[in-house]
């Protein structure tokens, strides 16, 4: 097992991210022929299959095109650094937004098929699958929310059965059809058992919905296109490199849709065609074999998915899209509580969609989206350079990023409108899959911006008078060593006066502390705060109040001493690790600095 993707080195990295590919990929192969399938009605089939997937082959051609074009002039530049450039920042976080979306909608789509393959297998006893799809996608998120994603190998290596079984579907059945042999008493039960699934409500335009869903490869490709933070080559990837992954789904999606055509199987039915195509050709146990490695390769594109999310959130914030903080190596729990938000989002918009064809239709606007804004950007910047340039081939390229940004942000906004007009709920539910984080993300970037600029410096002179005394103040409860530690501590920085602070909670224990300080001979003032009913640190307070007005030109530092344990023992679970409230308190005040002073607890000290 491996420890969490953050912390991978880039081959690894660059490894998790050609399991995503793979993953996706096969993910296409699998989900647009059934897409395809309940987007159009049993009248004229064939035909409606093939033109929407031509439509959609022409699509990935030109989608390829255009990224082959970014790759080659903005090498080192992400889709929304592109944007953020040449457009503007909130259209950038729009992009991104999109971006992020689109891992989350992979998961609902991955989790959905996986839900598929097992109520469409024999005797599976399932049939109310929203609470299900749910479940699945916050299961699925708990390995990257602790801390855990599996190696990319073990990624890959799951998808390999499912592939390996379709290839012998697709054999098989063209060995069947070729020779004459296939065995349509199967067939027309496989018709039959198709016609008992659930139906899939027709819609308003069920050619433009085909074409919609048929585009599905090449809005899967946006993730293909990209290298993940931590990498150190430049930030595209060739599309040749993504070619390679792309063609057998390809392949993989013409031979589906052939078979389907050829069997007539029923369209507008929730089934999953290609486990009714492998019982046909291959009978009842191939077709369970095949649903559980189809189950597996969906659970490892979930995973997949998830642990990109971690690497991309970091990559915003270091283009300063989310706060720089969480770039940090250390701030693996509030990406990780980020990704808990996102997959109870994911179960949410899997229980509303309730539809394999819906979630399609989805992903396809929010990348779409994306791309086209990405598209705009690349136009942006060709215009740009023919204003600034005289260059003959800076020019010349630009003018042709800006035929090519132009003609694909055209054909994005198609895209979407044919969404708009053949499913307005999905679109609305897409728009706000973008709208929601995108707002977000435009929040945070404007807080940071108000905060910035309130904190500028605008005399440089200013805050530079230095202070005339510092007044030390140790905060005590008994005289262990931690507190001996940082009474040296407190001494070594030779403050104007030290004094040690201790309120009178308890008489005993006060009574203790002194004996102990006269028995120490410490050089160090103790004061003995009261407790007017039983408060522990209003005293502590009013006391550091009356001392800043007495010297309105001098800083009070407090000092406070701090167990912490590196530990694995069973005495790290009673190290306190949260800061105390007195202490979160006195960081409100002015002219007041908080010194906490570590003392480093191990096994050693136990022993003895």
């Amino acid at each position: 097992m491996s420890t969490s993707a953050e912390r991978r080195d880039p081959a690894n990295i660059r490894a998790l991210r050609i399991a995503l590919g793979i993953a996706v990929a096969v993910l296409a192969m699998v989900i647009t022929p059934q897409a395809l399938l309940r987007a159009v009605t049993s009248s004229d089939q064939g035909e409606q299959i093939g033109w929407a997937l031509a439509f959609g082959l022409i699509v990935l051609g030109l989608v390829l095109g255009g990224y082959e074009l970014m790759s080659r002039t903005v090498t080192r530049t992400d889709d929304h650094q592109l944007v953020a450039k040449y457009l503007s920042v909130p259209v950038a976080a729009l992009t991104a937004a999109a971006r992020l979306s689109g891992y989350v909608l992979v998961v609902v789509l991955a989790a959905g098929y996986a839900v598929s393959s097992l109520i469409h297998m024999p005797r599976v006893p399932i049939h109310d699958v929203g609470w299900l799809h749910g479940l699945l996608i916050l299961l699925l998120a708990i390995p990257v929310i602790i801390g855990w994603t599996p190696p990319p190998r073990l990624l890959v290596a799951a998808q390999l059965p499912a592939v390996l079984l379709l290839l012998a579907t697709f054999v098989v059945g063209f060995w069947q059809e070729l020779t004459g042999g296939i065995p349509w008493d199967a067939v027309l039960e496989a018709r039959a058992d198709t016609l008992s699934a659930a139906y899939d409500s027709a819609r308003h335009l069920p050619f433009i919905e085909a074409c919609v869903v048929a585009c599905l490869g090449a809005a899967l490709i946006g993730f293909m296109t990209e290298r993940s933070l931590g990498e150190v080559t430049s930030r595209r990837v060739r599309v040749s490199s993504v070619g390679k992954l792309m063609l057998p789904s390809v392949v993989g999606i013409l031979l589906t849709v052939y078979l389907i055509v050829i069997l007539d199987l029923p369209g507008r039915r929730m089934s999953v065609p290609i486990l009714t195509m492998s019982r046909v050709f291959l009978g009842e146990i191939f077709q369970i074999a095949l649903g559980v490695c189809l189950i597996v390769a969906a659970f490892a594109t979930a995973l997949a998915a998830y642990a990109q999310l971690p690497l991309y959130m970091r990559l915003l914030a270091t283009d300063g899209i989310l706060p720089r903080h969480i770039a940090a190596a250390d701030a693996r729990l509030q990406r990780r509580s980020i990704i808990g938000v996102i997959a109870v989002l994911c179960a949410t918009v899997a229980f509303a969609a309730q539809s394999t064809l819906g979630v399609t239709t989805i992903i396809v606007f929010v990348m779409f989206a994306g791309m086209g804004l990405t598209m705009m950007g690349l136009a942006a910047r060709g215009r740009m350079i023919l204003r600034n340039s005289t260059i003959p081939e800076e020019r010349s390229t630009a003018r042709l990023c800006l035929w090519v940004g132009r003609g694909l942000a055209v054909l994005a906004i198609t895209i979407l409108v044919m969404v708009v007009l053949s499913e307005p709920e999905y679109a609305l539910a897409a728009l706000a899959c973008i709208v929601v984080p995108g707002t977000g993300l435009l929040i945070l970037a404007r807080g940071r911006g108000k905060i910035g600029e309130s904190l500028a410096a605008g005399d440089l002179t200013e805050g530079r008078t230095l202070p005339t005394r510092v007044h030390g103040i140790i905060l005590l409860t008994k005289l262990d060593r931690p507190t001996l530690q940082a009474i040296s501590f407190a001494r070594s920085t030779r403050p104007s006066s030290l004094t040690g602070l201790v309120v009178d909670v308890d008489p005993e224990m006060t009574e203790r502390l002194l004996k102990d300080w006269k028995r120490a001979e410490l050089p160090v003032e103790l004061r003995i705060l009261g407790t007017p009913r039983g408060a522990a640190r209003r005293p502590v307070i009013d006391h550091i109040r009356s001392l800043r007005a007495a010297h309105p030109r001098d800083i009070v530092t407090i000092f406070a001493p701090r167990v912490v344990s590196n530990s694995a023992s069973w005495q790290r679970f009673f190290v306190r690790h949260s800061t105390p409230r007195l202490l979160s308190e006195l960081k409100l005040e002015p002219r007041v600095v908080i010194a906490e002073v570590p003392y480093q607890i191990d096994d050693t000290e136990e022993e003895e």
